[in-house]
């Protein structure tokens, strides 16, 4: 009972951070709902273990932990996956603005190298 109480003040704390990384933008409104859904489906879980024995039933499954460890599994590998290619992408962008940095850079210095060598005309003829 100790467990299901502070499992379900943890959650209710996830809960919260979720919507307010929603409200500063931080996660899409897509991502929220996927990871609200999620910790309540936990939560669910938590405060009626009966269902995991339901789950098992409908997957297939022996025992209700099983299916919850497999699912658990998947979702794991799901947000691992995610973290990936938003590395992966954020490796990329990181290369561009580098890249372009350096190319402005380069343009700079050729500039400035070509009118510290040819100075305006002074005048004198």
């Amino acid at each position: 009972m100790v467990i299901q109480i502070l499992i379900s003040l943890f959650i209710l704390f996830v809960l919260s951070r979720i919507v307010l990384r929603w409200r500063d933008g931080s996660i899409s409104f897509g991502e929220s709902i996927f990871w609200l859904l999620l910790w309540i489906a936990v939560g669910l879980l938590v405060l009626l273990p009966q269902t995991s024995a339901v789950l098992a039933k409908v997957l297939g499954v022996g025992r209700g932990a099983d299916a919850v460890v497999y699912i658990s599994i998947i979702i794991l590998f799901y947000a691992m996956f995610r973290v990936v290619v938003k590395l992966e992408f954020i490796e990329h962008e990181i290369t561009q603005i580098v890249r372009n940095l350096t190319i402005q850079n380069a343009e700079r210095e050729q500039r400035d190298q070509r009118m510290h060598a040819d100075p305006p005309n002074s005048g004198n003829h």
